[in-house]
């Protein structure tokens, strides 16, 4: 009797990749207060527009009080409140604020799924920053969109997909019988030297299965009659477009900016619900042990 190839991965509990997501918070890409620009009342209109052009910024909040430790900031301006200013003869930066919203500040720890959906849906202030507040309501640090290619928000939506990679590795394993013909095609299977240690041994020599994250959804969107956890993955995959996941890895993978023109903050956004709903379903229907007794191909690998 043939013996049944293993699809082999690492052991690694899927804890790991959950504990990596959970600890990455707002405060972890934030710039503090006592780090970022900030002008003040009394400061000239056109010297402070000058500065902001030469460093590229496109808001700047405003410091009222004695001194940083002790000042509050409540106000920001802008290079466009300021240019209007201008136009109309007002001389200082008190005179081109905007007052900061509750709906612009967010606590600093914040998890960064709600991060990302509130960067998400300020779609009339996109260029106005999120300022990060204490419990006390003191402002301790801001971001703007540019905060979401900090390698910090990387790893956090790396662990993510290597979260779902696994578990989809997971199912797969589990139903490797169903899957057997998708699993053994060209696209899919990758077969691995022997290691040398096996080239001696009477047994059986198995066959090694390296599957990537665009294989492993392959394999699970081609075939019909799946298991009730299959069928819902595969809906959710077809539905939602399933090539963005694998686009976002290879993105996250290689140095590439994480929000741009071609990579939105709404198709960001989109993605990581999606990758979110995936790993819903897979935790719903999972065994109580998440433990995979297999060895995995390095993560790092496309």
């Amino acid at each position: 009797m043939q013996q049944k190839p293993k699809i082999k991965i690492r052991t690694i509990s899927l804890e790991v990749f959950k504990k990596v997501a959970s600890t990455i918070r707002a405060f972890s890409i934030m710039t503090p207060r006592y780090e970022f620009e900030y002008c003040k009342p009394n400061d000239l209109l056109d010297e402070q527009l000058q500065i902001m052009r030469d460093k590229g910024f496109d808001v700047i909040p405003m410091l009222k009080g004695t001194g940083l430790e002790t000042g509050e900031f409540s106000e920001y301006s802008s290079q466009e409140s300021i240019e209007e200013k201008i136009k109309k003869g007002f001389k200082n930066c008190e005179d081109a604020t905007t007052k900061i919203e509750e709906e612009d500040k967010i606590l600093e720890d914040l998890p960064m799924d709600e991060v990302i959906s509130k960067f998400s849906s300020r779609k009339n202030k996109s260029r106005v920053p999120l300022f990060l507040r204490n419990e006390n309501n003191q402002i301790t640090g801001l971001m703007t969109l540019a905060d979401l290619d900090k390698t910090a928000v990387k790893m956090y939506l790396f662990a993510l997909i290597s979260e779902l990679e696994l578990s989809l590795l997971q199912m797969v394993s589990k139903d490797y019988y169903k899957l057997r013909e998708v699993c053994m095609c060209k696209y899919c299977v990758r077969k691995r030297k022997e290691r040398k240690k096996r080239m001696h041994s009477h047994d059986n020599l198995e066959e090694y299965y390296y599957l990537n994250l665009k294989e492993l959804i392959h394999i699970i969107i081609t075939p019909e009659n799946l298991c009730e956890t299959h069928r819902r993955v595969k809906n959710v995959l077809l539905r939602e477009g399933h090539g963005e996941i694998v686009k976002l890895r290879n993105t996250i993978a290689h140095p590439k900016p994480l929000v741009s023109d071609k990579f939105p903050i709404s198709k960001l956004a989109r993605i990581h619900s999606l990758i979110k709903n995936l790993l819903s379903i897979c935790k719903d229907t999972s065994s109580s042990n998440n433990k995979l007794d297999l060895e995995m191909r390095c993560l790092g690998r496309s």
